[in-house]
This record gives C-alpha cells, sequence and structure tokens, in this order.
C-alpha cells in the first residue's frame, strides 16, 4: 500500500488529523481548505513524506518515561516590556517579542506564524517585519495548517525560519528533522521552534456553525480561554465580550486531539504558555541551548521581563500536564489494541 493511502487509512479517515499542515505542500494530491487536509488523488508512493512527518501515524512502543514537563533546563515567568507587544499579544506577548527579537539578532530571517482570521479561516503565513509579527498576536483556538507555508517556502528558498507551533506541529518539525526523506531545504530551514502550550485545538468548520448560530462576529478582535478555574472561552467582539462554558466548546475539539499526550509543546526550543493566577505574564520552559540564548538576548536587549517562576504554578502545570499524558497515552493503547 501507498504512503499516502496508509495515511489516509490510519489518520484521514477516521478523522484524527489535526490540522497541522505538516504532509501539505510536501505532495501534490495534499491540500489544506477550510481547516481540512484534503485529498485529491492518490499516488502508488511507496515510501511517502506525508506519512513520515504525520504526528498522528502512532508507533507501537509508547514511552512512558518522559518527565512531566518533557525535558528541558529552566523554567520562567516572562512578559513583553515594548509596543507593540504588549497591545497585540496573548497574556505576556513574550511569544511575538521573542520570535521578532529572533529577527533582529541574525538566529531568523524569517517566521511562519497564523494569521488572526482570512477566507477559510485562520492559515500559515510568512512574516518578515515588526509590522507582519505583531499582525499575528494572540491565539486561534483551531486548527490553522501553518506548516502547509513553511513546506512551500522551503521548497522556493532555503533560509533560517522560526516556526510557531503547537506541539503536534513542533512532533511533526522533529520528525521532518530526523527523517531520511526529508529535502535539504527543509531540515535546514528549521531553525527555531517556538512551541505553543496546548490542550486541545478546535474542529474549524463546526466553529463556524457555532459563532453563527450564536450571532458571534462577524468582527472578533480576540478569542481567549482564562486559566482555571474560569473554564470558559471568551470571545471579544468590536465592544463586547461574550463567555461560552468550556462544556459546550470541547464537543468540536479535533477527535486527534484526544491522542496527544503532549500540553507544552516538548519538542520545541522553547515553549510558552499563559501563566495560571498572574494575568499579563507567560510561563516559558528552555529546553534547548537555542532557546536559552535566545531568552537571554531577548532580557538584554530589554523586550523581555524575565521573573522567578512561584512554585505554586509550576506544580499546577505539571499536574495539568501528566493529566494530558495519561489521557492521551491512555486513548493511543485503546486505539493500537482496537488495531
Amino acid at each position: 500500500m501507498s504512503a499516502l493511502k496508509t495515511l489516509l487509512k490510519e489518520v484521514i479517515e477516521p478523522g484524527l488529523c489535526v490540522a497541522c499542515g505538516a504532509c501539505v505542500s510536501l505532495c501534490p494530491y495534499l491540500v489544506f481548505r477550510d481547516g481540512k487536509v484534503v485529498c485529491t488523488d492518490l499516488c502508488e508512493c511507496e515510501q511517502g513524506r506525508c506519512y513520515e512527518v504525520c504526528p498522528k501515524v502512532q508507533t507501537k512502543k509508547l514511552d512512558t518515561r518522559v518527565p512531566p514537563l518533557g525535558h528541558f533546563q529552566s523554567v520562567y515567568r516572562t512578559r513583553a516590556t515594548v509596543d507593540p507587544w504588549k497591545q497585540t499579544g496573548q497574556y505576556g506577548g513574550t511569544v511575538s517579542a521573542l520570535i521578532y527579537c529572533a529577527m533582529q539578532e541574525g538566529i531568523i530571517s524569517r517566521a511562519v506564524l497564523t494569521t488572526k482570521n482570512g477566507v477559510g479561516g485562520p492559515h500559515g503565513v510568512v512574516a518578515m517585519t515588526r509590522e507582519e509579527v505583531s499582525a499575528c498576536g494572540g491565539s486561534r483556538y483551531v486548527g490553522c495548517g501553518s506548516l502547509s507555508v513553511f513546506n512551500r517556502e522551503a521548497q522556493r528558498s532555503v533560509a533560517p525560519t522560526g516556526l510557531v507551533a503547537l506541539p503536534c506541529q513542533a512532533m511533526a518539525l522533529s520528525k521532518m528533522r530526523a527523517s531520511t526523506l526529508t529535502h535539504e531545504e527543509h531540515s535546514s530551514s528549521i531553525s527555531l521552534i517556538v512551541g505553543l502550550f496546548c490542550t486541545w485545538a478546535l474542529d474549524y468548520r463546526p466553529f463556524v456553525r457555532f459563532l453563527k448560530r450564536e450571532g458571534v462576529g462577524p468582527e472578533i478582535r480576540k478569542y481567549d480561554i482564562p486559566p482555571p478555574p474560569a473554564n470558559v472561552l471568551q470571545i471579544a467582539e468590536s465592544d463586547s465580550i461574550r463567555e461560552f462554558p468550556l462544556d459546550r466548546i470541547r464537543p468540536m475539539a479535533m477527535e486527534g486531539c484526544g491522542l496527544c499526550p503532549d500540553m507544552t509543546a516538548e519538542q520545541a526550543d522553547i515553549s510558552i504558555g499563559a501563566l495560571e493566577g498572574d494575568v499579563g505574564w507567560n510561563t516559558v520552559i528552555v529546553r534547548t541551548e537555542l532557546g536559552r540564548e535566545l531568552l537571554e538576548r531577548a532580557s538584554g536587549r530589554g523586550v523581555v521581563e524575565v521573573a522567578e517562576m512561584p512554585s505554586s504554578s509550576l506544580s499546577h502545570l505539571e499536574e495539568a500536564s501528566v493529566a494530558k499524558r495519561v489521557r492521551g497515552s491512555a486513548r493511543q493503547r485503546e486505539r493500537l489494541n482496537r488495531d
């Protein structure tokens, strides 16, 4: 069976695709459309990068020895100290500030980010300027297929690229680096991975239908899921904020997210999320030497403030991460046993 047929059988047809975009633009028969990866035709290649890089392709052996937050060097709380990152970023604005600092420092020359909106929903975009980085600030909470843009740009030109990635996307990028099928232009272009904390992402199509039924939009400024105990999705419209209980939102999460054991983007160079109990700050997990160097340079430039991580917040983060790992690993075992 060809690699594409196997991918269809194991991932796409069972509804386990999480719309990371890693396979799109690698294969001419896979496209990203309205929040979904769609197959337009079949090929007979026995070995295919589409299958090799998919984060939802399961291995028979599950690693249960991973520490609660994955392997890392240090954990801090941080926040951007200058505009526009303070205004446009989610929570502390650290992600945008670090991406632009990486550009200024010559670590990357471009970044693959996610737009706030667009025809067919949020999607990947290449940012190379301060304004372009700022325009992509904030969270989306839906699958955006942004890695398809990286695949396209890497084929056009080899350049050091920074990618803001959900855990599944960071996993796919790690697979790209490790695969013998990966083309040199791809592996040479993956220069920095800034990971985002993630519990689940929403399926774009049912979420859009939900928003229409509730009369939300069309102008939406921001989405937010505040840290516990809020338990709501907040949607900021032009002049008001509406709240929806997460019990109404979770059923729209993509099925494949339930198989994911990673909450904190363990394959990234540096991972970032909200800091529970401290509005306006981020939690930052430094995982590699590159991540440490970037954070130090950003602090030295005065664009990011770095402070000690409260022990109570770290404990809560570890508990949440372990809970997701347990859920995801259990679902994976169920699927493997069933297959």
